[in-house]
């Protein structure tokens, strides 16, 4: 349960900084949405920089590393996950999943907010 309190915290926190980051960025994001790149960006440097020190330097309780990472970084953008995931699968050699992984989250991902766009409105 205490692990619970502490994702859906880090995930309030997350959730608020990427409210925060594209609010700040909104004068600049008229003809491209610079506050979701930003937080994409930054999602992935932050979980790529997270686990390195998880793994090599900082040793953290379990919970806190999935407050961390799963709550704060996954309201902030489930993008860092992809990246991660992603990175994984080229660091053990399976380029084959890295790019299907890297292929059906953006290809398919489009095609589906297509498709969920199309029924939404009606036009399906």
């Amino acid at each position: 349960m205490f692990k619970l309190l502490l994702i859906a915290i880090g995930g309030a926190l997350g959730t608020l900084t990427r409210y925060g980051t594209s609010t700040a960025l909104l004068p600049w994001s008229e003809q491209f949405p610079w506050g979701t790149l930003t937080v994409n960006l930054a999602g992935c440097f932050l979980m790529g920089c997270l686990q390195g020190m998880f793994a090599e330097r900082w040793l953290i309780r379990p919970e806190y590393q999935v407050a961390i990472l799963t709550g704060f970084l996954g309201g902030l953008t489930t993008f860092s996950t992809y990246g991660w995931e992603s990175f994984a699968f080229l660091q053990a050699g399976q380029f084959w999943r890295a790019g299907m992984n890297i292929l059906l989250n953006n290809v398919v991902g489009i095609a589906l907010v297509l498709l969920g766009y199309g029924l939404g409105a009606g036009r399906l």
